[in-house]
């Protein structure tokens, strides 16, 4: 997937994953033990239009022959192709589910999208992987600069590779701006910052992975609930 996308199609799954309303128990519970990173499954009609998400914790007490009809779903509502990440991000939150089906305007089931495959377009994003450190700084709304914060790293030689703003825990005034470089050798750099007045709150070092990737999901699906 191009890094520069922003729309679901690319990171479409489980297209040929579905069950029908007329599915059983069992059927379900197979599905659920072939695929165990799902909490939910697209039910789908028998012309291949998506009716709702299915959820694992129905099946705790069904009896192996009991239909999904008559077991709870999740109407959930889906999402077209072209929606943004940005979208499946706020519909995860508002709805408080991993998975989200994609359907085409005819509302025919096109596939999934799920935490994982956007932790991990996150993570190509966020210049996770590569090399270098991430700084988190302090500064109020009005008064903060990307392209002063670009120079003072660029004077000391410091790329930036990603950045983002992040709403401050306890004062609106302030924001805090999460930015990825490609150095680990940061001493100079963070005395240049905060002589114009922006407090490092956070450094992590080398080699930020898919946790990290998951961490900063998180804390952006926080950022948007607000």
């Amino acid at each position: 997937m191009s890094r520069a996308s922003l729309t679901l199609s690319p990171l479409l799954r489980y297209r040929k994953l579905w069950l029908l309303p007329s599915s059983s128990a069992r059927a379900a519970r197979q599905a659920f033990h072939r695929n165990p990173r799902l909490y939910h499954l697209p039910i789908v009609s028998e012309t291949g239009q998506y009716q709702a998400l299915f959820p694992k914790r129905s099946l705790i007490k069904a009896h192996p022959q009991t239909l999904l009809e008559s077991l709870p779903w999740d109407s959930f509502p889906s999402l077209p192709p072209y929606a943004t990440i940005y979208d499946a991000l706020q519909k995860m939150e508002e709805l408080r589910t991993p998975e989200i089906a994609i359907t085409n305007e005819e509302g025919l089931y096109l596939g999934l999208i799920t935490t994982d495959s956007l932790v991990r377009w996150w993570s190509h994003l966020g210049a996770v992987q590569e090399p270098g450190a991430v700084l988190i700084l302090e500064s109020y709304l009005r008064d903060y600069s990307l392209a002063e914060i670009a120079q003072i790293l660029e004077s000391d030689e410091i790329r930036i590779l990603s950045a983002y703003l992040l709403r401050h825990d306890t004062d609106l005034q302030k924001t805090y701006i999460v930015l990825k470089v490609n150095s680990i050798y940061l001493a100079r750099t963070i005395e240049l910052l905060e002589r114009k007045n922006y407090r490092v709150v956070g450094i992590h070092g080398d080699l930020l992975m898919e946790k990290d990737a998951r961490d900063q999901l998180n804390a952006l699906l926080r950022y948007l609930s607000i």
